[in-house]
């Protein structure tokens, strides 16, 4: 039996080339070879943040987009209470106190209640009065000082012609000037009116209108205040 040849390919001596590395060659190696995949993790960091980043900005959009009170920036900031609400609300609360006749902490004139306050305007249907105003309404209520009554504040937006506003106020104002002082300053050119009770040592009330805004309130100085963030 002839044996068998095994031809072996040498690289020339005189080539200067490197060796062309050997194919499908077993890695016997303790390092670990590096597998792609790390690039696919980024891109679901991004997107997640991505996602995160649609959806507060959602969020803030809707908040924006939420209807906010026409007396939000007239309330006083160190009021230590205040509301919006609608004028139904407040016209049953004066239906109450006429039929049960307590002391309202609103118009508190030491024994005088609502009822009496109304009897004396003649204001026999408040309804009237109101329907001249939106249906929202704000009040607030003041830090109080020791030993004196509470500071309030009530804002209403006028929803009637001048014309028509005018009658039913001078109607009223007509009425009080029965049973009240009823004295006028202007304050920016803004009337400012004064309800005084006839009795010594009872707070007096003050109103006016201004930019299409009712303001009533039972503090001389909030009400300037109040103007000014209204016609600054």
């Amino acid at each position: 039996m002839q044996p068998t040849q095994i031809k072996i390919n040498r690289t020339p001596a005189n080539d200067n080339g490197s060796a062309k590395p050997a194919r499908h060659v077993l890695n016997l190696n303790n390092a670990p070879v590096k597998r792609p995949g790390g690039g696919g993790i980024k891109k679901v960091a991004w997107l997640l943040l991505a996602i995160a980043l649609l959806e507060g900005a959602a969020i803030a959009w809707l908040y924006l987009q939420k209807p906010v009170s026409p007396y939000q920036k007239l309330v006083p900031s160190n009021a230590v209470a205040s509301t919006y609400f609608d004028q139904q609300t407040l016209l049953n609360l004066i239906k109450t106190q006429r039929s049960v006749d307590p002391v309202w902490p609103l118009l508190d004139w030491g024994e005088s209640a609502l009822k009496g306050f109304m009897a004396q305007a003649k204001i026999n249907q408040p309804e009237q009065l109101l329907a001249a105003f939106d249906d929202q309404m704000a009040l607030a209520i003041l830090p109080q000082v020791t030993g004196t009554k509470p500071t309030w504040l009530i804002l209403a937006s006028v929803k009637a012609p001048d014309n028509a506003f005018s009658q039913v106020r001078d109607q009223i104002e007509q009425n009080l000037k029965q049973n009240f002082n009823l004295i006028s300053a202007l304050y920016r050119q803004i009337n400012i009116s004064q309800i005084q009770p006839l009795s010594q040592g009872k707070s007096s009330l003050f109103y006016a209108q201004a930019s299409g805004y009712f303001i009533l309130t039972n503090n001389e100085s909030l009400i300037k205040e109040t103007i000014d963030r209204i016609i600054k």
